[in-house]
């Protein structure tokens, strides 16, 4: 029973440290610096430009498919913006236009998804605001 007991510590022991060794060694991937001010600043941009498209394929009727693309779009460029001084107001938008999203999957009013969605736009630019506004003091 002790040899067992043994045996059994070491196999463990020698799991956990293949486990453990790739994952200290490795050397980390993605992203190594930080964006530029003229890159976010160009962020934000896309984000208002494709955000407004959003709007107008909403009031536009076009389809579900291409309109649910437009959502998934706005969500990926505003992920670009990177930028500690607006990141709260950016998890706030991306919320926002979130819930305009989900109402018009749920094949909500026209009118509700578009306030909505206006909320959430109102957001990306109250980003930009703050973005343009901050004096780093």
């Amino acid at each position: 029973m002790g040899l067992l007991k043994k045996v059994s510590l070491a196999l463990f022991i020698s799991i956990a440290m293949l486990a453990t060794a790739p994952s200290v060694i490795a050397k980390p991937m993605g992203k190594i610096e930080n964006k530029s001010p003229a890159e976010t600043v160009v962020d934000i941009d896309k984000t208002l430009e494709i955000s407004a498209e959003t709007m107008k394929a909403i009031e536009d009727d076009a389809e579900k498919d291409t309109v649910m693309k437009m959502f998934k779009s706005t969500k990926q460029q505003a992920k670009e913006i990177e930028s500690t001084v607006t990141y709260s107001i950016r998890e706030k938008a991306l919320g926002r236009l979130g819930k305009a999203r989900l109402a018009y999957k749920k094949g909500k009013d026209k009118a509700e998804v578009l306030e909505l969605m206006k909320k959430a736009d109102d957001t990306f630019k109250e980003l930009k605001a703050r973005y343009h506004g901050f004096d780093g003091s």
